[in-house]
Formats: C-alpha cells, sequence, structure tokens
C-alpha cells in the first residue's frame, strides 16, 4: 500500500474513536433526556415546579464525545509521523470509540434513573452524580490506555 492509503486507514481509526464515542453520548443523552422529560410530566401533574437540576443528568453523557475527539486528534497526530502504524490506530480508534461508547450509553441510563429518584424524591443528587462519575471514568481510562498504546 502507498502512503495515502495508510494514512486513509489511520484516518478511518481516528474518525471511529470521535463517531462511536459519539454514538453513546447520543443514546445516553437521549435515554436520560426522555427520563427528565418523564420526571418533569408528573412535577406538573402534581402541581409542583419541576428540577432544573435534572439536566445535568440529561448532559452527562456528553463527555465521552470530547473524549472520542481528543482520542481522534491524538490518532491523526501520530499518525502522520508514522502512517505504517495504521493497524494498531484503526483498531484502536475502534476499540476505543467502543468503549467509550458503552460507557456513556450506560451512564445515560443511570442518568435516567437518577432524574426518576430525584424527580420522586427531590433528596440524593450528590450520590447519584457519584454513580455517574464512575461510569465517566471507564471513558476516561479508555481514552487514557487507547493513547498509551499508540504512543
Amino acid at each position: 500500500m502507498d502512503q495515502s492509503q495508510l494514512l486513509t486507514l489511520a484516518k478511518l481509526g481516528a474518525v471511529a474513536a470521535l463517531g462511536l464515542a459519539a454514538v453513546g453520548s447520543a443514546l445516553g443523552c437521549g435515554t436520560a433526556g426522555m427520563a427528565a422529560i418523564g420526571a418533569w410530566k408528573k412535577a406538573y401533574l402534581k402541581g409542583k415546579n419541576a428540577l432544573f437540576t435534572l439536566l445535568i443528568f440529561v448532559g452527562a453523557p456528553i463527555a465521552q464525545t470530547i473524549y472520542g475527539m481528543l482520542l481522534m486528534m491524538y490518532i491523526l497526530n501520530k499518525s502522520q509521523a508514522a502512517p505504517g502504524n495504521w493497524a494498531a490506530y484503526l483498531g484502536v480508534g475502534i476499540f476505543g470509540g467502543i468503549g467509550m461508547m458503552a460507557s456513556a450509553w450506560y451512564v445515560g441510563k443511570s442518568a435516567a434513573d437518577a432524574c426518576n429518584a430525584l424527580g420522586e424524591t427531590g433528596k440524593g443528587l450528590v450520590n447519584y452524580l457519584m454513580v455517574l462519575g464512575v461510569g465517566e471514568t471507564v471513558a476516561l481510562f479508555v481514552m487514557v490506555f487507547s493513547m498509551m498504546l499508540v504512543s
């Protein structure tokens, strides 16, 4: 293969990291968003004020898109210097992206449950945020370890 083909395959890994992480963020934010809307509807039906803080949970999975972008930029920078490592870049982009996608999706599912719980009780915000932080940590580990693999 010539240099341009190698670089194209490396770039495919870079865009996979971003794209897959973004898919997870979309799934997670969408899931949490649906739960927030449901919690707000219940509050309105009871004549209560809707908790604005539920938006914290809705936005929690979006950070994985940022991690995917950081991994993408890292892969792009590394591939410029050594396009011959295209298989590593492609693999790290795909599997790193899948790891971040799963993290975002499940952070969103946990955030949905947090929306329901906080909407019902008005209590436990910090506890729920700690749980989301644990899921978030998975994506950070995936990003850092993926960068280590291609450095």
